[in-house]
């Protein structure tokens, strides 16, 4: 058997279950398994180890420049075995390391999801939207990536940043609602303040003020009257948006496809729809705008002008 495990590809043929079973059965009998068992155990209970990149690649310079190749080396000869060995935990350590660093939370069409971060701040996700921050580095940080529609409850304490990809949104401890789809930024402060910059601009919210972007990035600031996102309460609410945004919002929220026609996704809507009667929300959003829908399938609904 020893002279079996000191083939190279034995240990993968392990690993991913290719053994046959009498390879397998002689091979848990023999003393070298409960060594590679045990490696294996411990290698789940390590933690990732936090890495300076700059300063190791200085580190690494300084050896170069003082290594000599013709130095005399001690060199201590390791049994086969153990090589195979050290290369599992570094081949499981690494991936381990790769992979299990970020947090990543998705909802779906039609789902809201309740999230608590490590520092106990809640954040509640709106349908079809993504969450995504590193596990290690939040407490010290606390930053975070956000595509979609969010409301955020944030505890006090340092900066608390939420980066979307049409702009930035830090806080010290508030409640506030961020909605980054396409080109379009919103954002609606009900408690506390909250900075809010992309690349053209940057406003301060104070409670009861929102901003929101346009066609050519800058930021314009109106009020709101409600103490939390109407979608908290099953109810999506508009103001002055384009009809191609109200669009998006039903299709996430219900699951459906909607073919615009010849309508002009571009005019502006004003009002709200519910989550929970899609008969009623497309009333509440096309007969104000004088626009026919038809239930082409269960979930495919075509518009046209009337």
């Amino acid at each position: 058997m020893k002279k079996d495990i000191n083939k190279n590809n034995f240990l993968a043929n392990w690993l991913s279950g290719n053994l046959t079973d009498e390879e397998r059965e002689a091979f848990e009998k023999s003393d070298d398994y409960l060594a590679y068992k045990n490696i294996l155990m411990g290698v789940e209970q390590l933690d990732r180890p936090i890495f300076d990149v700059e300063q190791g690649f200085q580190n690494q310079k300084k050896y170069n420049a003082s290594f000599k190749k013709n130095k005399t080396q001690n060199v201590i000869k390791l049994r086969t075995w153990l090589y195979s060995a050290a290369a599992i935990v570094l081949v499981v350590f690494g991936l381990k390391t790769l992979y299990f660093q970020d947090i990543v939370i998705q909802t779906q069409m039609a789902e809201t999801r309740v999230v608590t971060l490590p520092d106990y701040s809640v954040v509640t996700l709106n349908a079809d939207s993504f969450l995504k921050y590193d596990k290690d580095a939040f407490m010290e940080h606390r930053a975070l990536q956000l595509k979609g529609e969010a409301f955020f409850d944030v505890q006090k304490g340092s900066a608390f940043t939420v980066n979307t990809k049409n702009g930035k949104v830090t806080v010290l401890g508030t409640e506030f609602d961020v909605y980054s789809r396409d080109k379009q930024l919103e954002v609606h402060c009900f408690e506390g303040k909250v900075s809010v910059a992309n690349t053209s601009n940057e406003v301060i919210l104070t409670q009861g003020k929102a901003v929101k972007s346009n066609k050519n990035k800058s930021l314009s600031m109106f009020d709101i009257t409600n103490l939390k996102p109407d979608w908290l309460h099953g109810k999506s609410s508009f103001n002055a948006v384009p009809i191609s945004q109200l669009i998006k919002e039903l299709e996430i929220q219900y699951d459906i496809k909607i073919k615009t026609g010849n309508v002009d996704v571009n005019r502006l809507f004003t009002g709200f729809f519910v989550h929970n009667n899609l008969e009623a929300a497309m009333r509440s959003s096309f007969d104000p705008m004088n626009i026919n829908y038809t239930f082409e399938q269960e979930k495919i609904i075509a518009l046209k002008n009337k």
